[in-house]
């Protein structure tokens, strides 16, 4: 194998970096690192990070986000992201056409020492392939149950024998592997409640965040630039891909029985997906449409400044949150976040005393938490205090340290 595998200290954290330089790593996903969509997108840009300052030599293995997209690109600090061609077809098609080009792909790249495998579908086609390298398998939410919360109104007897086969396909992986980390205590149970994972072979890692350095004096020109002429209205945001298990039609329904007490509330909806139409329909019909926005896909930059620029945040989880690394986005540009009581928001959310969590995951309990709320908003040196402390607290190196032990112990 050839790796130098020590480590040091950082001084301004005290937290070990190990050292991985020469260690031949393949990370595997089923998203790609060229483009921000959500956040496992999020997690693979920083382990790519992590992994590299480290000095593993690093390549990336992922299947094409589109039909016509390069399969092989070249991401920051020269790294090689090989993509398997890839139809989208997201059945038994697509991954007997996985399996295909895992083959081809692996019978040319055997040149590796250690996997780390970030979701299931493209490591199963390079299980089949052959690959039994030694494995760090990531868990941030398991694919079967994703599908099952998207199909959930339109339950048939096929959806039972998808959900079925993904998970007999995720319990393959799973359990093939020889160490695992999750970002919280939530996914570390469901690890071992669904596959039977030894405690003792799961490491637990809080996901980061990275601080930003902020203007706080032109807080209101920004906010200003964004509202226009709401700036001075009490603004709640949140940040979400639109999909059932996310919730956002509680958030929705909550906005509208804030409104019959608090009129002067507006609400912002970023992000996309399956219930774009549906969530807006619903809005309508509630006579909303002058009330909540829906803002769609923004740039991350223009994420920042909404996100800054708010006085609330809320993360409406109906199922299904492994972390909710939006928590911490939100908490380090100083704005506070009420959420559900729904998987690992009851960690994360918690871990300051200005979040909240609602009692149930209901509209009226999403409303009262924000009516109690609206009347004692943080003001703005308290704000300036929580982005402090999150970006202390939630430092990524204590993640690195967690990933890079984990990798060092496989070599």
């Amino acid at each position: 194998m050839g790796a130098i595998i020590n480590g040091s200290l950082d001084a301004a954290t005290g937290v070990a970096v190990l050292n991985l330089k020469g260690l031949r790593v393949l990370l595997v996903s089923d998203v790609s690192a060229q483009t921000v969509h959500g956040g496992a997108e999020r997690m693979l840009h920083h382990h790519i990070r992590a992994l590299h300052d480290a000095g593993a030599k690093l390549s990336v293995l992922t299947r094409q986000p589109t039909d016509d997209a390069e399969i092989l690109i070249k991401l920051d600090h020269g790294i090689d992201e090989h993509r398997l061609i890839f139809s989208g077809d997201k059945g038994r098609k697509g991954l007997m056409q996985l399996r295909k080009e895992a083959n081809i792909w692996w019978q040319m790249h055997q040149e590796f020492d250690v996997v780390v495998a970030e979701q299931p579908f493209v490591m199963w086609a390079l299980m089949q392939a052959g690959c039994k390298l030694p494995r760090l398998q990531i868990c941030h939410s398991f694919a079967f149950e994703e599908y099952a919360t998207r199909h959930g109104l339109d339950w048939s007897f096929r959806h039972r024998l998808v959900t079925s086969g993904m998970r007999a396909l995720e319990k393959s992986v799973y359990q093939s592997a020889q160490s695992y980390l999750v970002l919280s205590d939530f996914m570390q149970q469901r690890l071992q409640n669904f596959f039977n994972i030894p405690e003792k072979r799961i490491t637990v890692a809080a996901g980061g965040i990275d601080g930003f350095d902020l203007p706080w004096e032109e807080h209101k020109k920004i906010r200003q630039s964004i509202w226009g002429d709401q700036a001075d209205l009490p603004s709640i945001v949140t940040l979400r891909n639109l999909v059932p298990r996310t919730g956002v039609d509680l958030l929705v329904q909550a906005a509208a029985i804030v409104h019959v007490d608090r009129p002067d509330v507006r609400w912002h909806v970023i992000g996309s997906g399956a219930l774009f139409e549906p969530l807006k329909r619903l809005r309508d019909t509630l006579n909303m449409h002058n009330i909540i926005e829906f803002n769609g896909f923004l740039s991350e930059k223009k994420v920042q400044q909404y996100l800054w620029a708010a006085d609330l945040f809320m993360l409406p989880t109906r199922s299904l949150e492994g972390f909710g690394l939006v928590t911490l986005e939100a908490n380090v540009l100083g704005l506070p976040v009420i959420a559900t009581p729904v998987g690992a928001n009851l960690d994360v959310v918690s871990w300051h005393p200005l979040n909240r969590i609602a009692e149930q995951a209901t509209p009226e309990s999403l409303a009262k938490e924000v009516l109690q709320y609206l009347d004692t908003l943080p003001n703005f040196k308290t704000r300036q205090k929580l982005a402090s402390e999150t970006e202390g607290h939630f430092a990524w190196q204590k993640h690195d340290h967690a990933l890079t032990a984990a990798v060092r112990s496989l070599a």
